[in-house]
């Protein structure tokens, strides 16, 4: 097992340093690149097809290590068939920026793939409590708007160099580390092939990036980590919804305080704003650097705690953790959304002392 992992990183590392220069020319032959306005966060045209690259060499190790996965997975093509799907849509809008419609179609098709193929989201357990079922039709319901769900988180959080790379490679090692306490071969392998792409790509994503991954990254990997989170704890005895929202915390958390605050200022939830958790950490005066690795840092915390649960029993120390995190997810949540009561959130104090600091 150890072997399978580590070439697993390796070969879709390498594959993914070796094909960048050719991904990156053609992404300007195309016309694929990141203009800025007044949402982004870099100055200057960029190339942003990097999420081909990721798709191609992540792959590419999959073809290596099929004969593992087919066995312990029945229906494996049907999973890469929807990855096909939700790597075409996002080319696509990398090349001719697709409407929001067009692009939530390709979504609903690749996840209507998955759920359709039999992985789905049939039972959680609640932890101290009992497990429950659901009826069919209500988890192919409950999968498609999960897979939907962090496709659009993976996008939101895409707004800094080497921001989404990271948390979705903390999410991969995370997911990784928990396969192999369990012994879930399968999603160990392809969670650590992922993690491979990730770590090359890094090398070209990172401050100061030379290429973006693009929609067709970003809805890439929140595709592959939605299925690896239904594949990784779909048959084990420690189900539960806690975990793979430990996991993918960070994107989820954004993706649910931007819905809120775009529900209460009466605009449609999937229009694009600066509201997003690290543009308020760099409106405060954070730098770009900090605030990616904060976010980081928490992603990081977050996967541990979930790896902590894997193995937790029902103490009383593991209901305060939970408890805690709740907490703590919550307040972040009306504190950055301006909610909380006279709308003085923290971010209102930290202007107004950013503000007396400058003019002393």
């Amino acid at each position: 097992m150890l072997v399978s992992s580590l070439a697993a990183v390796l070969t879709s590392g390498v594959i993914l340093v070796l094909i960048m220069p050719w991904i990156r020319r053609l992404s300007v032959a195309i016309g694929a690149v990141a203009v800025p306005n007044h949402r982004t966060m870099h100055d200057s045209i960029m190339p942003r097809l990097g999420g081909l690259a990721i798709f191609l060499s992540f792959m590419s190790a999959v073809a290596i290590f099929y004969s593992k996965l087919v066995p312990a997975l029945p229906g494996f093509w049907a999973l890469l068939i929807a990855a096909c799907v939700i790597e075409l849509v996002g080319v696509l809008d990398d090349v001719y920026t697709l409407s929001a419609k067009w692009k939530m179609l390709g979504q609903l098709i690749a996840a209507a793939i998955v759920a359709f193929s039999g992985f789905t989201i049939d039972q959680i357990h609640i932890p101290f409590a009992y497990d429950i079922y659901f009826p069919g039709w209500f988890s192919i319901l409950l999968t498609i708007f999960w897979i939907v769900g962090l496709i659009n988180a993976l996008n939101w959080i895409d707004g800094l160099d080497g921001l989404a790379t990271g948390i979705a490679g903390i999410s991969c090692l995370s997911l990784g580390i928990i396969a192999a306490i369990t012994g879930n071969i399968p999603v160990l392998i392809i969670s650590l092939t992922l993690l491979g792409s990730l770590a090359g790509f890094y090398l070209f994503n990172s401050e100061p990036a030379s290429i973006f991954m693009g929609e067709s990254g970003s809805a890439f990997l929140g595709f592959v980590l939605a299925v690896l989170s239904i594949l990784g704890f779909k048959q084990a005895v420690f189900v539960s919804f806690i975990i793979p929202l430990l996991i993918l915390g960070v994107p989820i958390l954004d993706t649910l305080l931007a819905m809120v605050r775009r529900g209460l200022q009466g605009r449609p939830l999937y229009e694009a704003d600066r509201g997003h958790v690290h543009h308020r950490l760099t409106d405060l005066g954070v730098s770009r650097r900090s605030t990616v690795y904060t976010l980081y840092a928490v992603s990081a915390f977050l996967g541990i705690c979930a790896i902590i649960l894997t193995k937790a029993s029902n103490s009383g120390i593991t209901l305060v953790m939970l408890l805690l995190l709740v907490a703590l997810l919550i307040l972040a949540g009306a504190q950055l959304v301006g909610i909380m009561k006279g709308k003085r959130s923290f971010y209102q104090v930290f202007r107004k002392l950013k503000r007396v600091r400058d003019e002393k």
